[in-house]
């Protein structure tokens, strides 16, 4: 069930009221989590310097999240002229701050921080295969813990990581409006991302990207429990990234579709599915086909303003994305 209210004249609030008002602000950002979409992406790490935007519809007049994802790379792959070598952990970690201007506007910025490495799955996930008898694709003849990050055209080997780095990616400034009224919205959001990475640990692609796209999420009652489900479509302009010589195209589209059922008052599950097109033109099937991602999970209300989302990605057109991402993130609303 919604909360909606009218805000009187702020000079006559008492302190007491003002306090229901922030507290009112704050169920209802928790109630909304339902219909909120996980703020997940492809992290494949030549698809991840790109702006690819995570779905957002403000629920607060100002939302702060931290968000923690560890993707684990394995790809050994030559077809035509392209050669790509991806083996190694990518941990993402970023900054999103979202405020809420004249009621529909709102504007964000994000601030994300990579780091490559030999990573932590590495033993978890021969351990998943081998319980379920599942293919490695070539895992047990490498070593564990080793990072190997290559890439080449012809006679033309243009990247090479071998070791442990960190640094900043890309920042994403964001615009958005909200149509209607808050329990009947659809979201426009428009972004660009700006060059601010380190290109050398592929935390960006040293060009400016922008996006827009439109969000629309509904919450809803599922014998009598609160629950929600959202669609979105998104149109991307890529500028050209400055060390990738894979044949990179200019344009794509990107999409999701999720819905989340409450479980208990402040635990809830959720399933988000997102899609994007081809970026380059390579006949590498890991960034020159579509992706699709399905990312299972849940959330937990912890306090009045904060919620944790929780989950696991996989990569459903297998290898268009990392093999395994975990997903953590971390919300609070005023």
């Amino acid at each position: 069930m919604r909360v909606s209210f009218a805000v009187p004249d702020m000079i006559s609030i008492k302190p007491i009221q003002f306090g229901v008002v922030l507290l009112s602000f704050s169920v209802l950002s928790a109630h909304a989590q339902e219909a909120t979409p996980f703020r997940t992406r492809n992290l494949s790490p030549l698809i991840s310097i790109f702006g690819l935007p995570a779905w957002h519809a403000p629920q607060a007049p100002l939302e702060v999240a931290i968000t923690n994802d560890i993707a684990n790379h394995h790809r050994f792959s030559l077809r035509g002229p392209d050669l790509l070598v991806l083996d190694g952990e990518t941990w993402r970690t970023s900054l999103f701050l979202s405020k809420t201007l004249a009621d529909a506007w709102s504007v964000s910025i994000e601030l994300p921080y990579y780091r490559v490495s030999g990573g932590v799955l590495d033993d978890v996930i021969d351990a998943w295969h081998s319980a379920f008898g599942l293919p490695d694709g070539g895992r047990n003849n490498q070593p564990e813990g080793n990072v190997q990050f290559q890439m080449a055209r012809g006679a033309d080997a243009f990247y090479s990581l071998t070791g442990s780095a960190a640094g900043l990616g890309d920042a994403q400034l964001g615009i958005g409006y909200r149509f209607g009224a808050r329990d009947d919205a659809g979201y426009v959001n428009a972004w660009v991302k700006l060059p601010t990475g380190d290109e050398s640990i592929l935390g960006g692609s040293g060009a400016t990207d922008w996006a827009v796209s439109f969000l629309r999420p509904r919450s809803v009652q599922f014998k009598r429990r609160s629950a929600g489900y959202y669609w979105g479509v998104g149109l991307l302009r890529l500028g050209q990234a400055t060390q990738f010589n894979y044949g990179q195209r200019t344009m794509g589209y990107t999409g999701v579709v999720g819905g989340s059922l409450s479980i208990a008052r402040r635990f809830g599950l959720k399933v988000q599915l997102d899609m994007h097109s081809a970026l380059y033109r390579s006949p590498l099937e890991e960034i020159g086909e579509k992706s699709y991602q399905a990312t299972v999970g849940g959330w937990w209300t912890f306090s009045d303003r904060g919620v944790m989302e929780f989950g696991v990605n996989e990569d459903l057109q297998v290898s268009t994305s990392p093999d395994v991402v975990l997903h953590m993130n971390i919300r609070w609303a005023w």
